[in-house]
């Protein structure tokens, strides 16, 4: 979109304003200008939200937390995502509901810009740790009066808070409007998988979301793409497969999660046994090592900084399983993986490496770690198994409307198809130890 279209924007309310006002203006490397005008209602709450601690916070979380140890442009933060994500349902919202009600385009936009917030250092690699899923603390974060977030959107409106958490309720009912911040062809997977396939450089991340959008259209209620662009989502859902099989479940970044992992698990170890640490955090992160439960406001305190500044002070620890884990996650010095099946073969080859590493003196519960993951692709929907609304609609040329895994036969093989892969995480000297045999 052009920096002229962009200025050229409906008014918060209703209505239309000139385009002599000068917007806050955005430099995004994917969508290149947002702009923001400090006279429209609907802008104005917008930028008071991202100036809030809580958005700001995620300046400080990587997207794609362990990933830039593969792919060294992957820098970039949360922050810039969720801006990306606003930008598009804002657009998403306008084209198809062009007459929207107010509250409602006002709700959609707020969503999508804060639908990470409850992430955590590291992202999901914190949510393992802490036990507590990101869109939970984002739902606290945004209702919690001491949130400045909810503090923002409650002088709006009182119903605001609510009405912006209701978006990320997976159990609520999901109307046309909701598909925008949560779906299979969402504003959030639009603007990830072209900026993180930016980001990394991967090649592959590349569809056609104008095609798309363009496309978008309201048909039986339901939230359809025209059937003209059924070849365009079919390259933005091969653009997601192939980035989670690259980049997202990537053998390294996973062993540095893993790695993570271990280490947190040794820190509580050892709190437990009253080690005397050289150093050890205070408030929230303290009482995450410790397994204590977090709160959505706990969350909202950490951040990259804290757990790297934690990582790089118990590198001068005493104990040698805490020094040397974080010394091989500080300064790259990764563990090794080795893929293993899901049957009793890979448990059998998962038992063998524990003994081994106990041969060659390595504790296995902090140098023989499991990665297992997988993706699916694309979810049809299955009668009695799921909802209807989960699938991606086309708006047929007879009126009609169809899910998309009945209408392509290449999403109907992707709706059968998932990426999965167990793995064991291991130093590199017991990686050879095992090859060898």
């Amino acid at each position: 979109m052009s920096a002229a279209t962009a200025c050229s924007r409906r008014s918060g309310f209703g209505g239309r304003v000139g385009v002599n006002i000068k917007p806050k203006l955005y430099r995004d490397p994917v969508h290149d200008i947002i702009a923001l005008h400090k006279d429209d209602p609907v802008d104005r709450v917008l930028l008071q939200l991202i100036e809030t601690p809580e958005m700001q916070r995620l300046r400080r979380i990587r997207q794609l937390g362990f990933s830039n140890l593969v792919y060294h442009g992957a820098e970039h933060s949360r922050f810039v995502h969720c801006m990306g994500v606003a930008y598009l349902a804002r657009r998403i919202y306008d084209h198809v509901w062009p007459d929207g009600d107010p509250m409602e385009r006002l709700s959609v936009i707020a969503a999508a810009l804060c639908h990470d917030l409850g992430h955590g250092p590291f992202s999901h690699v914190m949510e393992r740790i802490s036990m507590v899923h990101h869109e939970k603390v984002t739902i606290g974060m945004i209702t919690s009066p001491d949130s400045r977030v909810f503090q923002v959107l409650n002088s709006v409106d009182s119903s605001l808070p609510q009405r912006v958490a209701a978006f990320y309720d997976s159990s609520g009912e999901r109307s046309p409007v909701h598909q925008i911040v949560s779906s299979q062809l969402d504003a959030d997977r639009f603007d990830y998988i072209l900026r993180d396939g930016l980001c990394t450089g991967v090649k592959i991340g590349v569809y056609d979301l104008e095609r798309i959008i363009t496309m978008l259209q309201l048909r039986d209620g339901a939230l359809c793409v025209n059937f003209r662009a059924t070849e365009a989502v079919e390259g933005y859902l091969l653009a997601r497969f192939h980035m989670y099989k690259q980049v997202y479940l990537h053998k390294t970044s996973r062993a540095a999660e893993r790695m993570l992992e271990a280490i947190v698990q040794r820190a509580r170890h050892l709190r437990t046994d009253n080690y005397s640490f050289e150093w050890f955090p205070s408030g929230a992160l303290a009482r995450l090592i410790d397994g204590r439960l977090l709160g959505p406001l706990d969350i909202a305190e950490l951040d990259d900084v804290d757990v790297q500044f934690t990582l790089k002070a118990w590198t001068r620890e005493k104990d040698d399983i805490l020094r040397e884990l974080t010394l091989g996650l500080v300064n790259r010095a990764l563990f090794k993986t080795i893929p293993i099946s899901f049957d009793e073969e890979g448990d059998a080859m998962l038992e063998k490496a524990r003994q081994k590493a106990q041969e060659i003196g390595l504790n296995p519960d902090y140098y023989v770690l499991v990665d297992s993951s997988k993706d699916t692709p694309y979810k049809p929907y299955v009668p009695g198994r799921g909802r209807p609304d989960e699938s991606i609609r086309i708006a047929l040329a007879d009126g009609g409307v169809a899910n998309i895994e009945d209408v392509s036969e290449i999403i109907g093989l992707l709706g059968h198809l998932q990426y999965q892969v167990r793995r064991l995480v291991v130093p590199s000297i017991l990686q050879q130890a095992l090859l060898s045999e």
